[in-house]
């Protein structure tokens, strides 16, 4: 039944992977996938649609909030025009009522004005469109849903990269905090072993193998004070920094004073 499956080789491999790689060959021999296939011209279709969908997608995303915006008012300012020269040249336009807007200059503030609130998709009613313009309209309303959506992402976005941002500094502010705490103990333990040094003139195993717990607590400080300071894409404010460095100074002096007060082997 195995063999039917196409495992037929499965006996080679009872040892795992090295007996795979030795004997060689895969498990599964030549039992094609069944995959359902759609007809090319309905998948071709569908490619296109979403490729052309997502394209407008990605162009519209790509955008700054202020092009945006420019771009969402050059609809508003744009379909208004169109909703006026229909009423001048082809006899139907927008009617107020029952009253037709007239295709003068207030007529084009009016126009403009229906285009604004069709472009909030907020339908007041009070201007309605006539004929083929109502088509019109319905696409202007699908535009600037579509557009009002991506400001509104574009705003929780920057909003979202500031937490990130108020985040990774609150981080890199904890850390620095950190390491200037370890540093001022691992200066105050090498004082204490100093002191002891001072009385005994010189150092017990066990205070030796304190002194190599701080070294190394010390070296790791280092390499953490190395990454917040080249590695990564913040900088410290300067009373930190300094505070940082002076720490540093400290621990390196007591270090270097207590090996120097140690007779030499």
């Amino acid at each position: 039944m195995l063999e039917r499956m196409g495992y037929a080789n499965l006996h080679y491999y009872v040892g795992g992977m090295a007996d795979w790689v030795e004997n060689g060959g895969s498990v599964e021999t030549a039992v094609p996938p069944r995959v359902a296939r759609l007809p090319e011209r309905d998948l071709r279709s569908t490619s296109a649609r979403s490729v052309s969908w997502s394209n407008w997608l990605d162009i519209l995303a790509s955008w700054s909030l202020e092009q945006l915006v420019g771009f969402w008012l050059a609809i508003i300012v744009v379909f208004g025009f169109i909703y006026w020269v229909a009423g001048i040249g082809m006899g139907w336009g927008l009617q107020a009522g029952n009253t037709e807007i007239r295709p003068d200059l207030n007529g084009l503030g009016t126009a403009i004005y229906f285009s604004f609130v069709t472009a909030l998709s907020i339908g007041y009613g009070d201007i309605i469109p006539v004929g083929p313009l109502r088509i019109l309209a319905v696409t202007e309303g699908i535009a600037g849903l579509l557009i009002f959506g991506c400001v509104i992402s574009k705003l929780v976005s920057r909003r979202q990269e500031e937490l990130v941002e108020e985040i990774h500094r609150t981080t890199f502010e904890d850390r620095l905090d950190r390491v200037r705490t370890n540093l001022h103990l691992v200066f105050a333990d090498v004082e204490a072993m100093d002191q002891i040094n001072r009385q005994h003139s010189a150092l017990s195993d066990q205070v030796l193998r304190r002194f190599e717990s701080s070294v190394r607590v010390f070296t790791g400080e280092l390499k953490t004070i190395h990454d917040l300071l080249y590695r990564s894409q913040l900088l410290p404010e300067e009373d930190a920094l300094e505070s940082l460095l002076a720490n540093l100074a400290l621990c390196l002096e007591s270090l270097t004073d207590l090996l120097n007060s140690q007779p030499k082997r």
